[in-house]
């Protein structure tokens, strides 16, 4: 995603509007994303202050992610913001991102937002039963007749002792 910077060199105080349109096929740099259903689109403006360019811009795309309890696929927008400057090489500072030439790539940034707004647990649905830990079974599909007893071996021992499977 490439944004052209030749019409604000040398026209202090010019801002200009930016509109950016893109489709992302290649999901590897995006651990959770299992394909874009959208393009990422960009919306915001350019301006140039005093040589140091101020780009500010909203995004928002349609991820196709899994579900961390069932692996159901789950239909999630993202949404996120962009805020950076941008200066000549050799003209910034600390808080100030660099690029040479009169174009800047936002393939970083882009990603960086589409990261950040990434939900931190997926979830198809509030009551997802997730999968049988046993046979790997769907359990929103139905119940599986598999034994999910489980018991710590640290504590089988003491098992032996309370002799469990005799009734009382």
């Amino acid at each position: 995603m490439l944004l052209g910077m030749a019409q604000l060199f040398s026209k202090n105080g010019l801002s200009i509007p930016v509109m950016l349109t893109e489709q992302i096929n290649d999901t590897s740099d995006y651990p959770d994303v299992v394909e874009f259903l959208q393009p990422v689109k960009l919306e915001g403006t350019l301006k140039n202050e005093n040589e140091t360019f101020v780009f500010e811009a909203k995004g928002n795309t349609e991820v196709n992610l899994r579900c961390d309890r069932c692996l159901a696929p789950v239909r999630k927008e993202l949404c996120f913001e962009i805020k950076e400057r941008f200066a000549h090489t050799g003209r910034g500072n600390e808080e100030t991102e660099t690029f040479s030439g009169d174009q800047i790539d936002l393939a970083d940034f882009v990603r960086r937002g589409i990261l950040c707004a990434l939900p931190m647990k997926v979830l198809c649905s509030d009551h997802c039963k997730g999968l049988c830990p046993v046979c790997g079974k769907n359990l929103n599909e139905g119940v599986c007749e598999c034994d999910t007893t489980y018991i710590d071996p640290r504590f089988e021992s003491l098992r032996t002792l309370f002799n469990v499977d005799e009734e009382v």
